[in-house]
């Protein structure tokens, strides 16, 4: 399989919002059109790093980086379309991101995942994102939650049977 990172062109925006709403709704969120909108014109935009994934010149998944705390270097979005999955897209796009993202002088490249998607953290350790820097604490969170001690301090967290199911579906 011949796989391949390039930028979004103008041909390539239907298929990019439709592969944004199943992102959003695989994070149990329900995005409007000016929130696609939005997502849209960050992958776009210079300040960012937007790629889509190809397999065999097939749309299959898209990467995105943003600047977190002055540095060009988190990587937000990562998306493969359910049937490119296991095939090794994801770990390519990721070492691929590294390689552009680290030649801008930055020394780390960072990602953000649910504590209980196993499938993705193991994939994110075996390629070298063994750190954790931060944790990420909001005021809401959709579906289902469940209450978890963490520090001494009660949370809501998504049950892991929420992730299960959704590893189980993307099989």
């Amino acid at each position: 399989m011949n796989k391949e990172l390039r930028k979004v062109k103008l041909g390539d925006l239907d298929s990019l919002a439709e592969m944004l709403v199943e992102f959003w709704q695989s994070q149990f969120v329900h995005p409007s059109d000016s929130d696609i909108l939005e997502d849209i014109r960050r992958m776009l935009d210079s300040k960012g790093i937007g790629r889509l994934i190809l397999a065999d010149g097939a749309i299959s998944g898209f990467i995105y980086v943003n600047e977190k705390y002055g540095y060009l270097n988190n990587i937000e979005y990562l998306y493969v379309k359910k049937e490119f999955r296991s095939k090794g897209l994801a770990s390519f796009a990721i070492k691929e991101i590294q390689k552009i993202v680290l030649s801008k002088d930055n020394d780390r490249v960072q990602i953000e995942v649910s504590p209980f998607n196993t499938k993705a953290l193991r994939l994110y350790h075996r390629l070298g994102f063994t750190n954790i820097d931060t944790i990420t604490l909001t005021t809401h969170l959709p579906g289902k939650t469940k209450e978890m001690d963490f520090q001494g301090l009660s949370f809501q967290i998504n049950p892991v049977e929420a992730f299960q199911k959704q590893e189980k579906e993307e099989d």
